[in-house]
């Protein structure tokens, strides 16, 4: 599991954090996804999948800020889903699609969300990259579905276009990868860049269960 769930910081054990506390995270965090989509990517237009908690919506809202641009040249498109049963067919026209769960939804939903998310792009031949969140991506939720389902193991392991993050918090580093599904298993392919997260930043990842 990433070390975004880290428990316990130097010196004892982390005190959880507010809800107040999780939205300036998901601030912090934000901004960085969506200057990396917009500025390292290049993506000129994104597609975010998400669910309907406010700590999603926090998250969503501050990549959202960073990411469009004032002139308009890039587009965004954000569904959000109450359930997991609420996951259409989709056939998204963007150049990539962002699957943002997590917030105060159980691991449970989330991962309902992330298998039926993907199932529904399997079946669209979805061709644009895909981007995985960190309490998508740190949990194995995508391993566990393509494990789960073979359409879904067909579909990623054919893709060289999926991508997500991981927290070093030793070296405090954030790490952007090109990501795989091979033989039903996550691999981190290729390190892109990484990202030194300021002390707020830092301490706020480090509590964050």
């Amino acid at each position: 599991m990433s070390a975004i769930f880290l428990s316990a910081v130097e010196g004892g054990l982390a005190q959880p954090l507010t809800l107040g506390e999780h939205m300036v995270l998901r601030g912090y965090t934000g901004k960085a996804f969506g200057q990396v989509m917009a500025e390292e990517m290049k993506w000129n237009s994104l597609h975010i999948l998400t669910n309907n908690t406010s700590i999603c919506a926090a998250l969503v809202g501050s990549m959202a800020s960073s990411y469009l641009d004032l002139e308009g040249r890039r587009q965004l498109q954000v569904t959000a889903f109450a359930a997991p049963e609420e996951v259409p067919a989709l056939s998204p026209k963007e150049e990539a699609v962002a699957l943002i769960f997590g917030g105060q939804a159980s691991p449970e939903v989330n991962y309902a969300l992330t298998k039926n998310a993907l199932k529904a792009l399997a079946g669209a031949n979805y061709g644009g990259a895909l981007f995985f969140h960190l309490r998508v991506w740190g949990p194995k939720l995508v391993e566990r579905a393509a494990q789960e389902d073979p359409a879904i193991a067909r579909y990623l392991e054919g893709k060289q276009n999926l991508f997500s993050v991981t927290y070093d918090p030793q070296a405090n580093l954030i790490r952007v990868w090109r990501v795989a599904v091979q033989g039903g298993k996550q691999v981190n392919a290729q390190e892109l860049l990484k990202l030194n997260p300021n002390p707020t930043w830092e301490t706020l990842l480090k509590r964050s269960l």
